[in-house]
């Protein structure tokens, strides 16, 4: 009986895994030929083994060659031999992960496990497929067997420091990486894993310093450069971040490094207020090479913003996130004043955005787009499209910011480009006047997603206690995802009431998400989609940002969104000095209120 029926597995589609693991050492450990040959020993089955591993030896060159395709035939073919070969199960483990099927590759591994307890490289690869498949505990336990079997092991200690840091247990990792620098003090890839580490648990001041020792024991290592980017960045210091990207980008490791360093650039360049350069970098989200973008499924050439599209029909499709789909709509009037027609622009957009953006763009036809994920990347099509033909380009919903905000001042006075519903408007007002007297101010406060490695970008929700604090102001809930805790908290701890709009779905009702955003006397939270869109309808928005978010291209303020203030912690994760200057403008704000 067959172990496996490769033909039907290769037919599926690729699992997407659920995490990338950008900093792991993720070169498989392959297996040892010459150790399974010394292992086989003697006897009537020392043909079909020597067989075997001629097959495999075969099916190694052939994933050096880039056909793991053909390699996972080959491991199967040596299978078919000796179905208990750990060695051929191992092979066509490592190329099942290659190949995007992570579950069938676990399993595959399992097997070689039981079949070889003893072969520390295969634990080591099954901490690979289960990180990527978020299976942490296990990740963990697979890694600690490994370094159990082979001390030392640098790939197997950056690995469990990584896996340490997914589960936010940084002292762990670093107290795990700083033990393997004083033994191995010359080894810059240790110096680099610490460094990230520190960097992700929300230090990068210290994580610098581990990037330039790991510069310093090897100049030509472009991650380090990368990653020391990303350090000065967080600094805010994005003139010596480019410098850092310039360099790691003389000798990137692959293709797909590459794109990575040029989409960092491009937001160091944007941080900046280089807005002609980095738009021009931001272009690589759309290079197959970018593991992060999106590939489109489009019939039409693309415009690429660069050139007049006057007199043209144009397909305008949504991209990255909800929140970057309404903020790049900020430019839908001058490109429709550009075309000359509304009826000339198609725009696809999300499907909780679409009746708002059709009222707020009469003329324009609105679709929605349908994302699908395949061999671990988004494709992005366009269902309700049955005629290539009515359409001469499309573009991604960024592309037209190249030719029409070239540079901060090209940004129009204008207070708002999207149209709530009024009936909405009304009702949620009126809802409003029910609560407690005082100004309706609505609160968020962090993602939907918060990962260890991303809460460092959020003030903590203990922090806004003196926001909290602040008298005569009546608190409105605008956080989507599970709050229940942090509204016990404040109610507890305290004694203020955070209170609901009944009836409003904050994720699913964005019709109602927007008319909230207009009906309360004032929004504050940090740049997602729920404060993006209040500002593009024109509420009042008080966005709480990175000194150096790039949205603000270098300005100190959102010039898509005119009338919104920002309020920045004066340097990375000083978060009770923007507390302070928010809960002083909101007492003086309350004050004119009651004046008035």
């Amino acid at each position: 009986m067959a172990v496996l029926d490769l033909d039907a597995v290769l037919q599926q589609d690729a699992e997407a895994p659920k995490r990338r693991l950008k900093e792991a050492r993720d070169a498989f450990a392959g297996p040892d030929l010459a150790r399974a040959a010394g292992l086989q020993g003697e006897g009537p089955d020392s043909a079909a083994k020597n067989k075997v591993l001629a097959v495999l030896r075969r099916a190694m060159k052939a994933a050096e060659a880039g056909d793991d395709a053909g390699a996972a035939k080959l491991a199967l073919k040596a299978l078919d031999v000796d179905p208990d070969s750990a060695v051929a199960n191992h092979v066509l483990a490592m190329m099942l992960d290659r190949l995007g099927h992570l579950s069938k590759s676990l399993e595959m591994y399992e097997r070689a496990w039981r079949l070889d307890p003893t072969d520390a490289r295969v634990y080591y690869n099954l901490g690979i497929v289960a990180w990527k498949l978020d299976m942490l505990d296990a990740a963990e336990k697979f890694y600690r067997v490994a370094l159990d079997m082979e001390p030392g092991s640098t790939d197997a200690t950056v690995n469990l420091a990584g896996v340490l840091r997914d589960k936010g247990r940084f002292a762990e990792a670093v107290e795990l990486l700083r033990s393997a620098v004083y033994a191995d003090e010359s080894n810059h890839v240790l110096w680099n894993a610490l460094g990230t580490v520190l960097l992700e648990s929300g230090d990068p001041e210290q994580a610098k310093t581990f990037y330039l020792e790991t510069l310093r024991l090897d100049p030509a290592f472009s991650r380090g450069w990368h990653n020391l980017a990303y350090a000065d960045g967080l600094l805010g210091d994005e003139a010596a971040a480019i410098l850092a990207f310039d360099k790691a980008l003389k000798n990137p490791a692959a293709a797909s490094d590459r794109a990575q360093m040029l989409h960092g650039r491009a937001l160091s360049r944007l941080a900046l207020g280089d807005l002609h350069g980095g738009w021009a970098d931001y272009d690589v989200r759309l290079s197959p090479d970018y593991s992060a973008g999106t590939v489109f499924l489009m019939q039409v050439p693309r415009w690429d913003g660069l050139d007049s599209v006057a007199g043209k029909r144009l397909l305008l499709v949504g991209e990255q996130g909800l929140g970057d789909e309404v903020l790049f709509l900020s430019a839908a009037p001058d490109l429709i004043a550009e075309l000359g027609d509304a009826s000339r622009l198609t725009i696809a957009c999300e499907r909780r955005l679409a009746s708002l953006v059709a009222r707020s763009f009469p003329g324009v036809d609105v679709i929605t787009h349908a994302t699908i994920n395949k061999e671990g990347r988004n494709l992005r099509a366009l269902p309700e499209v049955k005629d290539w033909s009515a359409f001469d380009l499309w573009a991604p919903m960024a592309s037209p910011l190249r030719r029409l905000r070239p540079d901060a001042e090209t940004f129009p006075d204008r207070t708002s480009f999207f149209v709530p519903d009024s009936d909405r408007v009304r009702e949620i007002r009126a809802q409003l006047d029910a609560l407690p007297a005082g100004p309706k101010v609505g609160l968020c406060w962090k993602s939907k997603l918060m990962t260890a490695k991303r809460a460092k970008y959020f003030s903590p929700f203990e922090q806004w206690r003196p926001v909290l604090e602040t008298p005569g102001v009546t608190f409105v809930n605008m956080q989507y995802g599970d709050v229940d805790a942090e509204l016990a908290r404040a109610a507890d701890e305290i004694g203020v009431t955070i209170h609901p709009i009944p009836g409003l779905d904050l994720m699913q009702d964005l019709e109602g998400v927007t008319a909230a955003g207009a009906a309360l006397d004032l929004f504050i939270g940090p740049m997602n989609a729920s404060t993006n869109l209040a500002a593009a309808a024109g509420g009042a928005v008080w966005f709480v940002s990175g000194k150096h978010h790039w949205p603000l291209l270098g300005t100190g303020r959102l010039p898509w969104y005119p009338t919104a203030r920002v309020y920045s912690p004066p340097e990375f994760n000083a978060w009770d000095a923007a507390m302070a200057d928010i809960r002083a403008a909101l007492e003086a704000d309350a004050a004119d209120r009651l004046a008035a």
